[in-house]
C-alpha cells in the first residue's frame, strides 16, 4: 500500500508498504527542456492530460520538470537512487552546465547526509543521473558518498563502452563516471 506524498524537508515523501521514499529535487529545469527531452510532448498533447496540472504543467501545456533524486532506507541499507547534474560540472546543456545548488543539505535535511550512503543505483549513465557521484575538493573529482557502493547495469556500461562518445559524453565521464 501506498500513501500520497507529503512535504518534507528536503521535498516530497511517501510510503510503500514500510518504506518511506523521499524525493530530494536538485534543480528546476528550464521549461524548454519539456520539449527537448520529450519532443511528442506537444504542448496541445500535455494540455489535454487534466492529470499533469498543476503539479507537472501548467494551462498552457508547458511541462514543469525538475532534477531529482530518490532515497529511502531499505533492510537497514540507505539506497540513493541516480545522482542529478551535479554542482560545478562542465556540461554542454547550458541549463546543466555549472550548477551551484544546495542538493547536498536538501539531501542531509531528509535524513540521508553523504556519508551515511551505502548504496547508489544508477538507472543509466546520462549526465543528468550520474553528477553527484563526485564533488570537487581540492580541484579533483572525489566521490561524494565515500562509503557508498555504486551499481548501474551491466548492459548500461558495456553499452557506453562500445560508443565512439563525443567530448561532452567523454567529459562527464571523466569527471562523474
Amino acid at each position: 500500500m501506498s500513501t500520497p506524498p507529503a512535504a518534507g524537508p528536503a521535498g516530497p515523501r511517501w510510503t510503500v508498504g514500510d518504506i518511506a521514499v523521499h524525493r530530494v529535487d536538485e534543480t528546476p529545469l528550464p521549461p524548454a527542456t519539456g520539449s527537448w527531452l520529450l519532443p511528442d510532448a506537444t504542448p496541445e498533447l500535455v494540455a489535454e492530460q487534466a492529470w499533469l496540472r498543476p503539479h507537472f504543467a501548467d494551462d498552457r501545456g508547458v511541462l514543469r520538470l525538475d532534477s531529482h533524486t530518490f532515497a529511502f532506507t531499505v533492510a537497514g541499507a540507505r539506497v540513493l537512487v541516480d545522482t542529478g547534474i551535479g554542482n560545478g560540472k562542465q556540461r554542454a546543456n547550458p541549463a546543466w552546465n555549472g550548477l551551484d545548488t544546495d542538493y547536498l543539505r536538501r539531501l542531509t535535511a531528509a535524513g540521508f547526509p553523504p556519508d551515511s550512503v551505502d548504496l547508489v543505483i544508477l538507472t543509466h549513465l546520462h549526465a543528468d543521473h550520474v553528477g553527484w557521484n563526485t564533488r570537487e575538493e581540492n580541484g579533483d573529482w572525489v566521490p561524494t558518498f565515500p562509503a557508498a557502493r555504486y551499481l548501474t547495469s551491466r548492459a548500461e556500461r558495456e553499452f557506453w563502452a562500445g560508443q565512439d562518445m563525443d567530448e561532452a559524453r567523454r567529459q562527464m565521464f571523466r569527471d562523474s563516471v
